[in-house]
């Protein structure tokens, strides 16, 4: 994917674009926090009740992040401003790639380890992936279950690093970079 040399700099981005990353970053803080919710949740009805929701809700996530990556493989991606440096080029591109790449890898974990698990996945008890295996898989189960825990730190990590960064282009290089991705233009 490349840079789009065609989108002015102080063009809002396309409302495809706004779209999927808000959606896409209100799942992923919802989910995040969800899930660390769910390790008070005791064992018993409510607990399997609350991980079904969670599933339900990262299949939803899995999708507008699938949409994300092909609507930026389509567009590509918006240009870098005019102040910054190679450095900070490469960080943003590989920032961005990384929040892509776990906002995709950490669903299907989550589908792994519920498989693994002797599960089916079902969206909101309508099924998607039926049940594989008839009994847990131990060792799927734990890689599964440590990528899927591992990822929601690094995700966390990811997204803090994104908003910080927004946030020193907003008010350090006022550079219009938040704005466009609000919809405001420089």
């Amino acid at each position: 994917m490349t840079a789009r040399a065609d989108i002015p700099l102080s063009a809002p981005l396309s409302l495809p674009t706004r779209l999927l990353h808000w959606s896409v970053a209100l799942g992923i803080l919802v989910m995040l926090a969800y899930g660390l919710a769910l390790q008070w949740v005791p064992s018993g009805p409510a607990r399997t009740a609350s991980v079904q929701v969670h599933k339900s809700l990262g299949l939803l996530v899995l999708a507008l992040a699938a949409a994300r990556l092909l609507w930026r493989w389509r567009e590509g991606f918006p240009p870098p401003g005019p102040a910054r440096g190679a450095w900070e080029r490469r960080a943003a591109r590989g920032v961005h790639a990384a929040l892509i790449a776990a906002s995709l890898l950490m669903p299907l974990s989550g589908i792994v380890r519920s498989l693994a698990y002797a599960r089916p996945v079902a969206l909101f008890g309508l099924p998607v992936i039926p049940q594989i295996f008839a009994e847990k898989q131990e060792r799927l189960y734990a890689l599964a279950a440590g990528l899927h825990d591992g990822l929601a730190w690094v995700l966390a990590g990811l997204v803090a690093l994104h908003g910080a960064a927004a946030l020193k282009h907003h008010w350090l290089d006022r550079d219009g970079t938040l704005r466009r991705m609000l919809g405001l233009g420089r």
